[in-house]
């Protein structure tokens, strides 16, 4: 038993039509990010077994899950840019509840790099800022850019970027990113575009004395409280949920047949047959302890 979703399409300021190749029904010229699986309220996207029946991943959650959450716990995008998008940073779980009315949890989230031309970077932590204090004289007087701290990305890398890491995806590269559920963000700086700044409470999340997020090279393997990832070419070999798989080519699962970088929810107690590369990605130990009820 599986699920497939049916991805939400959203245009961005700095969106573009390379999703066009890839999902049949990314048909506008500024789409910058592909909700693959959410269970964020308002915007959830549907699954559907292979028996056709449409739900929202809230109705399912211990179904799919085999434990009690607020929410469905993975909200699974990819990214693509033409432009930068805004230097942002999120709430760790404690901040995100005492300040952020009805969410259950902050937001930590991981990037993989799919694709990457010779000249993507993201940002990664800013340089010479120390404490709140510093930072908000920086944001007063507008000089934030200068602080900027840049790196390199190329495929295959994996980007863990923890509550309280100021970052931002430049152009040039295709991003599975991998959040807490949570459309919580706190923009930073948004290259004169004009959209809001969230001064006060971004100033008051970032990571000042651990600024730069983990990079892995040649990913094969992470795991960390929130998240446990690792990339398999299965041959006709078996997958327990719960899961989500990403796909990174067309795979065989059972006698179906699933394009690449769509996600496949595997169900609690649930097996099934693959052939072809994925990411599979499951919970990490701090579900367990914010759970209930497994069964």
């Amino acid at each position: 038993m599986f699920y497939l979703s049916e991805p939400i399409y959203v245009s961005k300021p700095w969106g573009g039509s390379a999703f066009k190749d890839i999902y049949p029904k990314a048909e506008k010229s500024d789409i910058g990010e592909v909700w693959l699986l959410s269970g964020v309220p308002g915007a959830e996207t549907p699954v559907f077994s292979i028996d056709g029946k449409e739900h929202m991943p809230s109705k399912l959650i211990k179904k799919l899950t085999g434990m009690d959450f607020p929410r469905f716990p993975f909200l699974i995008k990819t990214l693509n840019a033409t432009q930068w998008l805004s230097v942002q940073v999120h709430p760790d779980n404690s901040y995100a509840k005492k300040n952020e009315k009805g969410e259950p949890w902050g937001k930590n989230e991981m990037w993989y790099v799919l694709e990457a031309d010779e000249k993507a970077q993201i940002v990664n932590g800013l340089n010479g800022i120390s404490s709140k204090k510093e930072m908000l004289d920086v944001l007063e007087k507008g000089n934030l850019k200068d602080k900027l701290n840049y790196t390199k990305i190329k495929a295959d890398d994996l980007i863990y970027l923890q509550a309280g890491k100021v970052h931002a995806l430049g152009p040039g590269s295709i991003i599975l990113e991998v959040q807490q559920t949570s459309n919580i963000t706190y923009r930073l700086y948004d290259w004169d575009r004009k959209r809001e700044i969230h001064t006060k409470k971004g100033s008051e999340v970032i990571n000042y004395r651990y600024p730069r997020a983990e990079i892995k090279e040649n990913f094969t393997q992470f795991r960390n409280d929130y998240f446990y990832t690792y990339k398999k070419q299965f041959n006709d070999e078996t997958a327990d949920g719960f899961c989500v798989l990403i796909t990174l080519e067309t795979i065989q699962i059972d006698e179906f047949e699933c394009r690449k970088y769509f996600p496949i929810i595997i169900p609690h107690n649930s097996t099934v047959k693959i052939t072809g590369n994925c990411i599979v990605l499951k919970m990490g130990r701090w579900w367990e302890r914010h759970g209930c009820d497994r069964k």
